[in-house]
């Protein structure tokens, strides 16, 4: 919504009445989320200066301020285009366009929606980002499509329900990878690392677990010990999940806390694939503790905080006397060989 009027009167009123956040406009974009609504106002010959991020809609915010008596009245008020954040991956060209087939867009650049648009026109911006946090400004692609005639509600439900198809449509050969995520602790704590892997694909929005379930392998013939399994798929690399896996392999004080081995059909995923090119034999322990900061640099500050929290919980509940002896002599017999 762009206003003019006695900003000092309605910036006040509208803080007041709801939750509300920044001022410049990348604090706004910043911190928007589904169903917020952002507050221009333009001050004369300064401009635009005020950005003002309200937790309420549109028509909550007008209400407000027709029921609130004349002094709170804004001279004008235009309204500017309504954002839907749509990701893509992959072939992003073949997704957009398929997106402005269906719906008849028109292709427009980022800088537009700041621009007042006619009442009927909804906007569609790409992003290669999750979805599930904030994204800045520069999270958001250049290339936007503005789609005219369609109900803000409708059009949303429609993107939605072709979601998935769309996202498959940006991948490569259109087919995800299958994954199997095999997980190995010496001590028996399956849950717990089943809770920090399970928080870590969520954060990042990296696929879908399809089933679980137990099973065993084994280090020699004879020699069985107990897995968790979990049936994985993802629009990411395999590369990309095993430095994940061997990110969560280890604590923040450099102690192996599990085994996390994936596979792609009947071919594992050897670390050494992950790791830099150089001239001298790869350290699998640096390695490890490398990926697990790079990690927790894309985690949310409460989402590495919560992880810090469950490795500590496992760490905790570990007794050497309960140590599984076939788990361990698998451990000592073919970890220096493990993917």
């Amino acid at each position: 919504m762009l206003l003019t009027g006695d900003e000092t009167r309605i910036v006040s009123l509208i803080r007041s009445s709801f939750p509300c956040a920044g001022r410049t406009l990348e604090e706004t974009v910043e911190r928007a989320g589904e169903g917020q609504s952002v507050v221009l106002f333009r001050g004369g010959a300064k401009g635009l200066h005020e950005f003002l991020l309200a937790e309420a809609a549109p028509d909550e915010i007008l209400a407000l301020l027709l029921n609130s008596g004349k002094e709170f009245l804004p001279k004008t008020v235009r309204l500017m285009p309504r954002l839907i954040f749509f990701r893509v991956f992959g072939e992003r060209e073949r997704v957009i366009g398929q997106i402005e087939k269906d719906f008849r867009g028109e292709r427009k650049r980022l800088k537009s929606v700041l621009a007042p648009s006619g009442k009927d026109i909804i906007t569609v911006c790409f992003t290669a980002k999750p979805l599930n946090r904030p994204l800045g400004i520069n999270d958001v692609m250049d290339e936007v499509l503005n789609v005219r005639g369609a109900s803000f509600e409708k059009l949303l439900n429609s993107l939605r329900s072709r979601a998935l198809w769309y996202f498959t449509e940006g991948l490569e050969d259109r087919r995800w990878n299958e994954l199997e995520i095999r997980i190995y602790d010496s001590w028996g704590d399956y849950s717990g690392h089943c809770e920090r892997l399970r928080t870590v694909l969520d954060s990042l929005d990296a696929g879908m677990v399809l089933g679980e379930g137990w099973g065993r392998d084994f280090a020699h013939i004879l020699m069985a010990v107990k897995v968790y399994r979990l049936n994985f798929y993802t629009f990411l690399p395999s590369a990309r999940i095993k430095e994940i896996l061997m990110g969560l392999e280890y604590d923040e004080a450099g102690e192996r806390l599990a085994d996390f081995d994936l596979y792609s059909g009947k071919e594992k995923i050897s670390w050494g694939g992950v790791a830099p090119k150089s001239g001298g034999r790869q350290d699998r322990a640096a390695l490890g503790k490398s990926l697990r900061e790079k990690l927790f640099s894309q985690l949310q500050p409460e989402e590495a905080e919560l992880l810090r929290d469950l490795e500590r919980n496992i760490v905790r509940r570990r007794d050497p006397r309960l140590l599984r002896n076939d788990s361990f002599n698998f451990k000592n017999t073919v970890s220096s060989c493990k993917g």
